[in-house]
C-alpha cells in the first residue's frame, strides 16, 4: 500500500506543489464506498500524555524477505523496517509529503534542481550524526536496488553534497512526483550511514541502522523480529500526523511475530496475545465489528491484481494476456474473495469516484467475461494447452481465494493452470525470476500519486516495459499541471487495460485488527508503532 507527500516550507514552487495537494481529496474520496466508521489514512494524532513502558506485540502475515527497507516492495518488510529507518520526507494524515530528515527544501524555477537542507544533530543508532554524505550514498543506492528507485533515477542527472548538511538533486527533466517517492515507506528511500551503504552495495546491508524512534535488536527467523526504543532519537516538534511529525517511542520494545494463519492472528488479538494483527480476512469483518475486545481498522484504496510475466514465456504475447483478461467474471471473484460488498468495488477505475484520478478509460476491456472471445484470442496467440504457472499464497487470504476462483473460471473456458501455492517470501523470490512463472497474485495498495503504482514501473516483477508506455509515463511524470496530469493518467489507464500487463478484478479495502484499549493507535497501511501506549 502507499502514500504521497509535499513539504510545507513555503519554499516549494506552486507548480511542483499542485500535484501533491490533491492527495487529501484522494484520501477522503477513497473512503466513500466503505462501511460507516471505516478509516483509511492514519489519523492526525493529538498530543496526549501517554504512559511509557511495556511491550507492543504485532502479528504479521509471515517472515519478511529482508529488513532492508529499500530493495523490495513486500509490505511485511516495509512495516517491520518503518520504525527503524526514516526518509527525507514522510506522508501526513492527508497523504501530503512533509519534511522528516530535512528541515526544508527549495526548488528552482524550472523544477530541475531540488536543494534539501538536513536537520542538524540527528543521530543514527550507532551514534554517528547524519550528514549529507549519508543521504547521497543512500539515495544513490536506492536508485539502483529499489523496484521504485529507477523510475526516479532515470530523471536524475546528479545527487551531490553542498557542505555537510545540504544535498542537491539535479534532474534531467521535471519530475512531479519526486517528493512522493522520497516519502513512500514501501521500497523506501531510507537513509542509512554511508559506510553501511557502501559495504552493502546491491546486497542487503549486514547491519540495520537508521535514525528512527526504534532500533533493531534481533531477527530470530520463524520466531520474531525485535526492536527496542532508541533513547537518543531526535524527534520533530510538529504534532504527529500519519507517518509524519513527532514520533514518541512509548513502548520499551516492539516484537513482530510471523503468524501465517489469519485465524490465529485474529484469535491472538482477541485473547490479548497480540496487540495488533495485520491482513485480516474480509469475511470476518461483520463479526469482528461486534466484538467488544477488538477494533477493526478498514483501509481503503487497494486493488486486486494478477500480474503477467511479460519478459519470458507465453504471457509475452499480448493476445494471450487479453485472452485471460476477457475470460474472467469479476463479480464472482470479488464476492468469493471479500464477501462483504461494502469492502470491494466492481469498476474499471483504479481510483474511486470523487478523486482527481477517477476515470473509466479502458472500461471496454474490463469485466468482459466472454469465453468465446477469450478462446479466439488464445488461438490467435498460439495457445495449445500448455499450463499457465500461477504463483499465489495462503499467507494473504485474499490472494489465495481470488486465485482459486479465477483458476476455476479459466479452466472452465479451456485453459490449463498450474496453481503453485507457497509462502509469501517464496512468491517474492520466484516472481523476481522470469523463468519461474507466468502469473502471480498481489494487491497494490492505495497510492495517492499514480506514478507510484508498481504496474507502471518497468523494473517491477512482471516487467511492463514497452516504448509506448514508457513514453507516456514519462510525459505524465514531467507534467506539473494537475488537469493535464489527470488527462494523461486516463490515457495511461486505458493503455494498461488494452496492453494487459495485469488483470485488475476490482478495488478492495484491507483490514487490520487491534486490541480495543490501545491508546494512541490508529490503523494504517504500514503499522505505526510509535505514539502507541503498550498494554502492560
Amino acid at each position: 500500500m502507499a502514500k504521497d507527500t509535499s513539504a510545507r516550507t513555503g519554499e516549494v514552487t506552486r507548480r511542483r506543489f499542485l500535484s501533491t495537494v490533491t492527495a487529501a481529496s484522494v484520501g477522503a474520496a477513497a473512503a466513500r464506498w466503505l462501511p460507516d466508521g471505516a478509516r483509511g489514512a492514519p489519523a492526525a494524532l493529538a498530543a496526549t500524555a501517554l504512559r511509557r513502558g511495556g511491550t507492543l506485540k504485532i502479528a504479521e502475515i509471515g517472515e519478511p524477505p529482508t529488513i532492508d527497507p529499500s530493495n523490495n516492495t513486500a509490505d511485511v518488510a516495509s512495516t517491520i523496517a518503518l520504525p527503524v529507518f526514516e526518509e527525507l520526507f514522510a506522508f501526513d494524515a492527508s497523504w501530503r509529503p512533509q519534511p522528516m530528515l530535512v528541515s526544508g527544501y527549495t526548488t528552482s524555477k524550472d523544477g530541475m534542481t531540488y536543494t534539501f537542507t538536513l536537520r542538524k544533530d540527528v543521530p543514527f543508532h550507532n551514534g554517528k550524526t547524519l550528514t549529507a554524505d549519508d543521504v547521497v550514498a543512500s539515495l544513490n543506492r536506492w536508485g539502483k536496488v529499489s523496484p521504485r528507485g529507477p523510475s526516479v533515477y532515470q530523471n536524475v542527472d546528479s545527487v551531490s553534497t553542498s557542505g555537510s548538511d545540504t544535498v542537491v538533486m539535479k534532474l534531467k527533466q521535471p519530475f512531479a512526483p519526486l517528493l512522493a517517492f522520497l516519502a513512500l515507506p514501501n521500497s523506501a528511500a531510507a537513509i542509512m550511514p554511508k559506510e553501511i551503504v557502501d559495504a552493502a552495495g546491491a546486497q542487503a546491508p549486514k547491519q540495520f541502522i537508521g535514525t528512527g524512534p526504534y532500533k533493531f535488536v534481533e531477527w530470530a527467523p520463524d520466531r520474531y523480529v525485535h526492536h527496542t526504543r532508541f533513547d537518543q532519537y531526535a524527534a520533530r516538534s510538529e504534532p504527529a500526523s500519519g507517518y509524519a511529525g513527532r514520533k514518541d517511542a512509548l513502548a520499551d520494545d516492539v516484537y513482530y511475530y510471523p503468524v501465517t494463519q489469519v485465524s490465529t492472528r485474529v484469535a491472538g488479538v482477541q485473547s490479548g496475545t497480540y496487540d495488533i494483527a495485520d491482513a485480516i480476512n474480509q469475511d470476518a469483518y461483520t463479526e469482528l465489528a461486534k466484538d467488544p475486545r477488538v477494533a477493526v481498522g478498514v483501509l481503503p484504496g487497494a486493488f486486486l491484481a494478477f500480474f503477467f510475466n511479460k519478459k519470458q514465456g507465453m504471457m509475452t504475447n499480448q493476445k494471450m494476456r487479453q485472452a485471460v483478461t476477457v475470460a474472467l467474471d469479476m463479480q464472482p471473484i470479488l464476492q468469493a474473495t471479500f464477501g462483504n460488498p461494502a469492502l470491494y468495488s466492481v469498476d474499471a477505475s483504479i481510483y474511486p469516484k470523487g478523486t482527481p484520478w477517477y476515470t473509466e478509460a479502458g472500461a471496454s476491456w474490463y469485466n468482459v467475461h466472454d469465453p468465446v472471445r477469450a478462446k479466439q484470442l488464445a488461438k490467435e496467440a498460439g495457445y495449445s494447452g500448455q499450463p499457465i504457472r500461477w504463483l499465489t499464497t495462503q499467507d494473504y487470504d485474499y490472494m489465495f481465494k481470488s486465485t482459486v476462483v479465477s483458476v476455476a473460471q479459466l479452466e472452465k473456458v479451456g485453459f490449463k493452470v498450474d496453481m503453485q501455492v507457497m509462502d509469501w517470501a517464496s512468491v517474492l523470490d520466484h516472481r523476481a525470476r522470469a523463468a519461474d512463472y507466468d502469473m502471480f497474485s498481489t494487491g497494490p495498495g492505495f497510492l495517492p500519486d499514480p506514478a507510484l503504482t508498481t504496474v507502471f514501473n518497468s523494473a517491477y516483477p512482471g516487467w511492463w516495459d514497452t516504448p509506448e508506455k514508457n513514453a507516456l509515463f514519462a510525459q505524465f511524470n514531467a507534467e506539473g499541471d494537475q488537469a493535464k496530469r489527470a488527462r494523461l493518467w486516463a490515457n495511461l489507464q486505458a493503455m494498461m487495460y488494452e496492453e494487459a500487463p495485469i488483470v485488475r478484478p476490482g478495488g478492495w479495502a484491507s483490514l487490520v485488527l487491534s486490541r480495543k484499549a490501545l491508546p494512541g493507535y490508529h490503523p494504517s497501511y504500514w503499522i505505526v508503532p510509535w505514539n502507541v501506549q503498550a498494554v502492560k
